[in-house]
């Protein structure tokens, strides 16, 4: 528990999407790549159908409207252009009615027309394909086509409708599991931060029970052995003296007296390095945190990066923090507030800043000066500290600027 950092607050932890932009791309690429094929395979079949037709100027143009048709379909990504591409395809069907040469290359519009159809638009579509069923009737009556041509350009016009369907209904499950997928991982992700943080609250249970166990034996030592050992002590004392007149009975009574007595200084440094063991900083402000946090009060941050602090240093930034937090609720309207204590090489430091109002916190700061305030500085000035308290510069809120420097040997331990 040297270095924690812990968040008080109801907060759903997620480390990000698991469907990043690099994986949106490459479905993208992935969806275009797989019309682009079925197009190659339709704008193939349409050539075989228009083979045979004379290649006249209104031939090539319906070869290249058609096919610049279908490519900026697939290359636009703003919805007004998509419209005006998917305006084209219903044009280029349109145009094939009234111009034969258009037929052939009909199949690509049909396929794009098919792709972007929703339910509340079919009619559109179903008047589009009668309209181009009477156009190859017509053709096939007035000869303007051979039979050949307006035979394939039927059939591959069905095929096209039902491939473009396919593809559409391919791409919208391919999304869904991806969906699908992404909402799992975030699960996982939400699950591994559930459990770390239970992880770490079990930690915490633990250090908590293992310093109080500490400080019950300390007690149990100070209550029982060291008040055995004074006894002994007093009672060796009192014997040396009752036989003061033998000189050899009374020595070695003076050498019981200086062996409990090691015996007795030996109990209480254990006794203090228990106690002292038992005094962690970061599970005493953590204690203090959670017992001043409310569902309707502000949120507090709490970050402890200091290793192995003195039990008088923990002791005077508790009293401290606990003081902080109560002036905190007490005269300020905070929605934040953030409680950092950190070991620098020659000092510890405790800063607790809020955002609460400092109009309020300045009508009664001479009110809490004599005690809380300066209640707090003399704890801090006992150590050789130096302690601040004020509105924040620059900003909104209070702070409260603890510093305590360490002691000769505190660097080692």
């Amino acid at each position: 528990m040297a270095r924690r950092r812990s968040q008080f607050t109801v907060q759903e932890e997620c480390h990000g999407c698991a469907g990043g932009p690099s994986t949106t791309r490459d479905f993208a690429y992935n969806t275009r790549m797989n019309r682009l094929f079925d197009k190659s395979i339709v704008l193939a079949c349409c050539i075989a159908a228009a083979t045979g037709l004379a290649a006249d100027a209104h031939l090539v143009a319906a070869f290249c409207l058609g096919v610049i048709a279908t490519s900026l379909a697939e290359v636009t990504q703003e919805e007004r252009t998509r419209r005006i591409c998917e305006a084209a395809s219903y044009a280029y069907i349109i145009a094939a009615v009234f111009v034969p040469p258009f037929v052939p290359f009909a199949p690509l519009a049909l396929y794009d027309i098919a792709r972007r159809v929703r339910r509340e638009h079919a009619w559109v579509a179903l008047g589009i394909g009668a309209t181009f069923v009477f156009a190859l009737v017509a053709d096939l009556r007035t000869d303007a086509l051979t039979a050949r041509t307006l035979l394939l350009t039927a059939i591959l016009s069905v095929a096209a409708t039902l491939l473009s369907l396919r593809t559409a209904q391919l791409e919208r499950e391919q999304q869904r599991m991806r969906r699908t997928r992404d909402e799992l991982q975030e699960r996982a992700l939400a699950l591994e931060a559930r459990n770390r943080d239970l992880a770490d609250r079990q930690d915490y249970e633990v250090e908590l029970a293992t310093l109080a166990e500490r400080a019950r034996i300390a007690r149990e030592i100070h209550d029982n052995v060291g008040h055995q050992l004074t006894r002994a002590s007093l009672q060796t004392e009192a014997l040396r003296v009752v036989h003061a007149d033998e000189p050899g009975v009374a020595a070695d009574f003076a050498d019981v007296k200086r062996t409990v007595d090691e015996a007795l200084q030996l109990v209480r440094a254990s006794v203090h390095a228990l106690n002292d063991n038992a005094v962690d900083l970061s599970v005493q402000l953590e204690r203090i945190v959670e017992g001043t946090r409310s569902d309707g009060g502000p949120q507090i941050e709490l970050e402890v990066m200091a290793e192995h602090a003195p039990a008088n240093v923990a002791n005077c930034f508790a009293a401290v923090l606990r003081e902080a937090l109560s002036n905190t609720m007490r005269h300020a309207c905070a929605h934040a507030v953030t409680v950092r204590c950190m070991e620098h090489p020659s000092f510890y430091q405790l800063i607790v800043t809020d955002d609460g109002i400092g109009e309020v916190r300045a009508s009664t700061r001479n009110a809490t000066e004599g005690m809380g305030l300066g209640s707090m500085r003399e704890r801090v000035e006992a150590l050789d500290g130096t302690f601040t308290a004020g509105p924040r510069a620059g900003a909104g809120g209070w702070r409260v600027f603890a510093t305590v420097p360490k002691r000769q040997g505190d660097e080692s331990r």
